[in-house]
């Protein structure tokens, strides 16, 4: 997995992230089937707004698609061997994040729990979000492959602070933390260390000439 090239012990970091994901998006079909769950019943009249719902799901469901859809995006030999799905798991992350789960965060983020702290972290993460996919798909377009994957690389980092908040709530609730000031605290270290991986990731690649020399090649070689 890109993410981790070069780390020592990066297939065991690239299978806890696929596992994160898969446990984060298997979590998600509460809000599909069952109970009101708590999030929305602690929402109190929001839950019962059509907009925010719409919102709400349409950030749900994007979000799921592109945890889903980048995933496999950021194995390079995968993407290498299986150019055409590269083609369209990447058209279903782009739609993803920008038409529905980026905007969607922004738009739930000046109603989210914690107040101004929580709002600006969530629109931050948003906004960083969106850009650097759009830049990724500009990249594309103009046929700049080494600019392509270091947008993706950001692109997909952010994307995973959804389940690192997540790790990061639940260890900081075992540690004692009050519900409260977990919830912002998680949140900006969940976005910390997604910007810390991806920045990381790339200081490592282009210290070797991956993104230099021959951009295309070096994809098969960094698993």
């Amino acid at each position: 997995m890109i993410l981790f090239w070069g780390l020592r012990g990066a297939k065991w970091w690239a299978a806890l992230t696929a596992l994160s994901c898969g446990l984060l998006l298997f979590s998600n079909l509460i809000y599909f089937s069952g109970p009101q769950p708590r999030f929305l019943w602690e929402k109190g009249e929001l839950a019962h707004s059509p907009a925010w719902l719409a919102a709400f799901y349409f950030h749900i469901v994007g979000a799921s698609l592109c945890l889903a859809a980048g995933l496999p995006l950021m194995f390079p030999r995968w993407t290498k061997k299986y150019p055409l799905w590269h083609r369209w798991l990447g058209y279903v992350y782009l739609t993803a994040v920008l038409w529905m789960a980026a905007p969607s965060g922004v738009a739930l983020a000046f109603t989210a729990k914690g107040g101004a702290p929580a709002t600006v972290g969530f629109a931050l993460a948003g906004v960083l979000w969106w850009y650097t996919t759009w830049s990724g798909y500009r990249a594309i377009r103009r046929g700049q492959i080494a600019e392509h994957i270091r947008a993706m690389v950001r692109s997909y980092s952010l994307a995973l602070s959804a389940p690192a908040f997540r790790i990061i709530q639940a260890a900081l609730f075992l540690a004692g933390l009050g519900d409260a000031t977990n919830y912002v605290v998680s949140l900006w270290l969940s976005i910390a260390v997604s910007v810390l991986l991806a920045e990381s990731c790339l200081h490592r690649v282009r210290g070797s000439g991956a993104f230099i020399t021959r951009p295309l090649s070096p994809l098969g070689e960094l698993s």
